[in-house]
């Protein structure tokens, strides 16, 4: 397992995906290779009710049942003198083999779709999962724009972190060039929001043109990009907008654009507070 844990929102789908096989789980489960002593206690003390099972999971209580007084009893694994520690990195794993398994079920793809946001594929033939390679999670990544932007003051800032949102979720529903177009739009918004912002508060002498194209090269002419930034932000903003990419399937293109434009996002959010601090001019 990867030091990435699982969000919330990823395991809210596993919940839903297994919630709708109770009558075979114990089959589905011993056919994949789950512990004896996982399968029975999930069945004789849950029920296969996923959401307990779940959250007991992560909090470590379905491995040390509680008895008659609310007290933690003994592990019911294979490992009578289990640890806490131990029952974490367990639960973990068990938490990750129930999301692969759910995300090969037939209603799985949002499971899948979640994964991937949180930084994973899966191994099908393993049901392991398996991390990203370089990929940021979308949820860190997302956190960090979300504090970014309620830093920064932009005026925009409500409609900035909308798009954002809405193309997560669309990504989530299946939507993927919709969501694909919002990440594009924040990136847009975020664009044109500090060059107004720098139009109204700097002492530039450049006129504020329309269009994103024409404010990327604003943002050149006052100091606030460079000319390479400025050409790779441009790049990004033509692979957002251009619509299919043949040979990429949809899915991991509108997930590629989800991280791109949140990664190109925290680059213009870092520099617009230091060029915010310096009275929208220079850098210090």
């Amino acid at each position: 397992m990867s030091e990435k844990v699982l969000s919330q929102r990823t395991l809210v789908a596993v919940m839903r995906s297994l919630g709708a096989y109770g009558s075979i789980m114990v089959e589905l489960l011993y056919e994949h290779d789950f512990p004896e002593w996982f399968i029975k206690h999930a069945d004789t003390h849950y029920h296969f009710d996923w959401q307990d099972i779940i959250m007991d999971i992560r909090s470590t209580q379905f491995f040390f049942p509680h008895d008659y007084f609310g007290h933690p009893g003994e592990s019911i694994t294979d490992q009578p003198d289990l640890s806490q520690g131990e029952a974490q990195v367990i639960g973990e794993a068990c938490l990750g083999r129930l999301a692969a398994l759910a995300s090969t079920l037939p209603d799985g793809e949002p499971v899948s779709r979640s994964l991937q946001l949180d930084g994973f594929d899966v191994n099908k033939q393993q049901l392991e999962l398996v991390p990203i390679d370089s990929v940021t999670s979308e949820r860190e990544e997302e956190d960090r724009v979300t504090f970014l932007v309620d830093k920064s003051g932009l005026t925009n800032a409500t409609i900035i972190l909308k798009h954002i949102q809405d193309a997560r979720e669309l990504f989530l529903q299946g939507k993927d060039h919709p969501a694909t177009g919002e990440a594009r739009d924040f990136i847009q918004v975020l664009i044109d929001s500090i060059s107004a912002d720098t139009d109204a508060h700097g002492g530039h002498f450049v006129g504020y043109p329309r269009g994103t194209a024409n404010r990327l090269k604003y943002l050149e002419d006052v100091g606030f990009l460079t000319a390479d930034e400025k050409a790779a932000f441009g790049s990004a903003w033509g692979f957002l907008a251009a619509g299919t990419h043949p040979g990429i399937p949809s899915r991991d293109e509108a997930r590629i654009g989800l991280i791109l434009s949140l990664e190109f996002g925290v680059v213009l959010l870092l520099k617009f507070a230091n060029w915010k601090a310096n009275g929208f001019e220079r850098f210090s």
